[in-house]
């Protein structure tokens, strides 16, 4: 298994995180799109797990986000090491007092609709993810007082109380055009995106397939190939197998038994530890997980590694912490399974526990549930599953509709640990399921910190108020993220952060 290191592309770097769903199938468009410097007229094919569940990012959960970054570009490039850079819309920025920020951007790109990527258009951007009911970002620029473009290439932040983060956030705000926005809104913009990225939407086959091509105008480094095809299958089989008939180039999340056979038929395998973290969140406003002690029999009751063990035979990484973002840190403190004291705590014939997750949307997801089922029955609770697609569960969570116990990916678009802390651990959160004033004020200490090292004794003990001592959240395990390619493709970048490059992919 081949091992992939993260080498991000400065000058054209479309990344984001996300956890991939795509698909397989034929081209587009066999023309050139214009440009320079692709290899073959035929664009690349890449076969994901799920289809996109939009591809506005203003709205929509980062899964997608691998197709919708072709064609749009977040504001702020990210480097090596994934710490913000200035390679990309944003050249530039200041910290001119604890709670003002300004911003540069790069003159002279345009969307591909032919309106100015300019300062204006960064502030409506940041702005729409800050007040859009259905804004997937807004908790994170809850802080945000105002957004005001001074002139064509600046615009200044500020906000309520110092905020260390903001360069780090914007690598995941990605810019959109606001006059094509207003007018067609967010349904209408995810059928046709518009942006400023090396590629343009070149045509959607509904429920099939999703094909971009080269911009002509992109104002970066031109792709080497023409274009990417995206596809989908929730089936990992049949990933495997049209990567086998040379039906696709690339065939994305491939699960351990899979890779195991494409190994042998001689496929190359890239495998990253990613930062995607597998967590199961406990609802602890609703029964039966707003009892402090059950939720604590559950957290207890789950062997991660067991789970890594038995389902992925090693190939991912148990991890018991929320907020150490990076691959290979680890938390202050964790529980530690201990399932005869959950039983004790459950005491008997205990309370039925929904487990919510999302059916084929992550590697073995169906088994990782009922392996989490299987450790709570054993404590003594009744499990009941509850498999919804990705989309669904999103909504659901958003709209705090679940109870119990449900399986969601922590995918840490930004390399901090405020985007785990914001987006999970306050009050008005993604989630929101574990509300309570000190996690609100700790996460607030925090991003007044000069820096994210300064605030790391604070997310410490965030991390154990949250996971140790009120045992609202059980996190799994990081994922190993395994791709497929076909003979003779090479150049595609995949990073810790679940971001795909495909602007070198050649065959």
């Amino acid at each position: 298994m081949k091992a992939h290191s993260f080498a991000l592309r400065k000058a054209v770097a479309v990344l984001a995180a996300a956890s991939l769903g795509l698909t397989a199938c034929g081209s587009s468009s066999d023309t050139d799109a214009g440009g320079g410097g692709g290899s073959s007229s035929a664009p690349i094919r890449a076969l994901l797990n799920a289809q996109p569940a939009t591809l506005d990012p203003i709205v929509g959960a980062r899964s997608a986000q691998v197709v919708w970054a072709t064609m749009l570009e977040p504001l702020v490039h990210t480097d090596d090491e994934l710490e913000p850079d200035k390679t990309g819309l944003v050249t530039e920025w200041t910290r001119d007092d604890p709670t003002t920020w300004t911003f540069t951007m790069r003159e002279g790109v345009t969307f591909s609709n032919g309106e100015k990527a300019d300062a204006a258009a960064a502030a409506n951007t940041l702005l729409l993810s800050r007040d859009t009911d259905a804004s997937i970002l807004k908790s994170y620029f809850a802080n945000v007082t105002s957004v005001e473009a001074t002139d064509a290439t600046t615009f200044v932040v500020k906000t309520k109380s110092p905020q260390y983060d903001l360069p780090n956030l914007l690598t995941t705000v990605y810019l959109v055009p606001p006059a094509y926005y207003e007018e067609k809104g967010s349904e209408g913009f995810a059928a046709a995106p518009v942006g400023t990225g090396p590629y343009v939407l070149d045509k959607v086959q509904a429920g099939r397939s999703i094909s971009v091509k080269q911009n002509p105008d992109y104002w970066g480094e031109k792709p080497a190939n023409q274009g990417v095809v995206f596809t989908w299958s929730t089936e990992a089989s049949q990933r495997l197998a049209l990567l086998q008939s040379k039906s696709v180039d690339l065939s994305f999340d491939l699960p351990p038994a899979q890779v195991a056979e494409a190994e042998k038929a001689g496929i190359e395998v890239v495998s990253t530890e990613s930062a995607m973290k597998i967590i199961a969140f406990l609802d602890s406003t609703k029964a039966p997980f707003d009892d402090a002690k059950l939720r604590e029999a559950a957290a207890l009751a789950i062997d991660r590694d067991a789970i890594v063990k038995g389902i992925f035979d090693g190939n991912a990484s148990a991890d018991g912490g929320l907020l150490n973002v990076k691959p290979g840190t680890e938390p202050a403190e964790q529980v530690e399974a201990d399932p005869a004291k959950a039983a004790e705590l459950v005491g008997g014939d205990g309370p039925t526990v929904p487990i919510t997750y999302p059916a084929g949307q992550y590697t073995n997801i169906e088994e990782v549930a009922q392996a989490v089922g299987g450790s709570l029955e054993q404590a003594g609770f009744e499990v009941k599953y509850q498999p919804v697609d990705y989309g669904t569960l999103v909504k659901q969570v958003i709209g705090r509709q679940l109870n119990g116990l449900y399986i969601f990916a922590g995918v840490p678009n930004v390399a901090v640990p405020d985007f785990f802390a914001s987006g999970f651990m306050k009050t008005a959160s993604i989630t929101g399921n574990c509300p309570d004033p000190r996690m609100d004020e700790l996460t607030a200490k925090a991003l007044e910190q000069d820096d994210a090292a300064a605030a790391q004794s604070t997310y410490d003990e965030l991390n154990t108020l949250g996971v140790v001592e009120k045992h609202c959240y059980v996190p799994l395990y990081r994922q190993t993220y395994s791709y497929g390619l076909a003979d003779g493709v090479s150049g595609t970048v995949y990073s810790p952060l679940n971001a795909v490059d495909f602007t070198q992919t050649t065959h």
